[in-house]
């Protein structure tokens, strides 16, 4: 990666491999985009005719249908691999979020239950693994909790 082409806001903190996965994986997913655009609107254009012409009674061609239905099969194919290929970008990153590879927004990691080490979010009262009480968040007395671990 050169340090000159822009990071993604998304791309921020994941290493570098990531990044350069992430950034094939979408420069693929607009290619089979643009690809589904480009073979779409004739493929419409051919299929919309060739009905026109058997309503109208004018000559009706098979090789314009076939061609039609080629064209509309290539869109279908190219929208679904490209909306797969951006699919693949989210997920990469995400996998790296929820395996701790990446830290939360902004650098900054979750802080942990004082218990039994399991991260939680900022507006949790108590842990989602072991259930006890989070050091430092007040109860429903407008109490502070006490810090460190808590004992049944």
């Amino acid at each position: 990666m050169t340090s000159d082409s822009p990071i993604h806001p998304h791309d921020r903190h994941l290493p570098t491999a990531v990044i350069r996965k992430r950034r094939r994986f979408r420069r693929i997913a607009y290619i089979m985009l643009a690809v589904a655009l480009l073979t779409a609107a004739p493929g419409w254009i051919l299929y919309g005719v060739a009905i026109w012409n058997v309503f109208t009674l004018r000559h009706f061609t098979f090789l314009q249908a076939i061609a039609a239905y080629g064209l509309l099969i290539i869109s279908s194919v190219a929208l679904v691999l490209g909306l797969l290929y951006l699919l693949l970008a989210q997920a990469r990153r995400m996998s790296l979020t929820v395996d701790g590879g990446a830290d939360g927004v902004d650098g900054q990691t979750n802080p942990r239950c004082g218990n039994c080490g399991w991260p939680h979010d900022y507006p949790d009262r108590f842990c989602r693994h072991c259930g006890k009480a989070l050091a430092g968040v007040s109860n429903a007395d407008g109490e502070a909790t006490p810090t460190g671990p808590q004992r049944p």
